[in-house]
């Protein structure tokens, strides 16, 4: 449990992160992280089988795959802080 007494989630899924932190967003900010979710579902959905699946099965990734999920990833990080 942590110092506010509520256990964070215990996922790897940036999707329901993105969610759950939705629901308690304050209003003005659930637009950004709701606008992520829909603008990027595809590819959050490819970083979370990416993180499942480097653990067992060898994926190589095209330059332009990797650039793309690099770009949501920091787009992820600029709006969630």
């Amino acid at each position: 449990m942590s110092a506010s007494g509520i256990d964070p989630p215990r996922t790897h899924s940036v999707r329901a992160l993105l969610e759950l932190l939705s629901d308690l967003a304050p209003e003005e900010e659930k637009t950004s992280i709701n606008r992520i979710l829909n603008t990027y579902l595809l590819e959050l959905g490819i970083l979370e089988d990416s993180y499942i699946t480097s653990r067992y099965v060898t994926r190589e990734f095209k330059n332009e795959e990797a650039q793309r999920l690099t770009t949501v990833v920091k787009e992820v990080m600029a709006n969630v802080r």
